[in-house]
């Protein structure tokens, strides 16, 4: 494997998209909580504030759509390594990952459907 060093580098880069794509989305999720705590300890009308949480609800989803095009970026990016020989994996960095083969449940699923 030839590039060794760049290819870690990216590799931990994207990781560290991925973390802190995954905290954003925590610490919206928390201020959505925390305000509806808010409003409810503060004993006000489910009306008001609701504007505000459907723009941050709504940043939520633009979140989860930035993360997924970073999880298609990793894909890529791991497929382009590949296909040019430049080592990326790491000893101690790993993460579990979906298991790509499909199960006999989920053959049940596509055929109900």
């Amino acid at each position: 494997m030839r590039n060794m060093q760049v290819g870690v580098r990216v590799a931990r880069q994207v990781r560290t998209a991925e973390h802190a794509i995954d905290q954003a989305m925590i610490e919206v999720c928390r201020l959505v909580q925390t305000s509806l705590e808010g409003r409810v300890e503060s004993r006000l009308a489910a009306e008001v504030g609701q504007s505000a949480i459907e723009h941050i609800i709504a940043g939520l989803g633009q979140l989860a759509t930035v993360r997924a095009s970073v999880v298609a970026g990793h894909a890529d990016l791991a497929t382009v390594a590949d296909d040019h020989g430049i080592g990326w994996r790491m000893d101690g960095m790993g993460e579990s990952k979906t298991d790509p083969k499909p199960t006999a449940h989920l053959d049940v699923v596509k055929l109900a459907a």
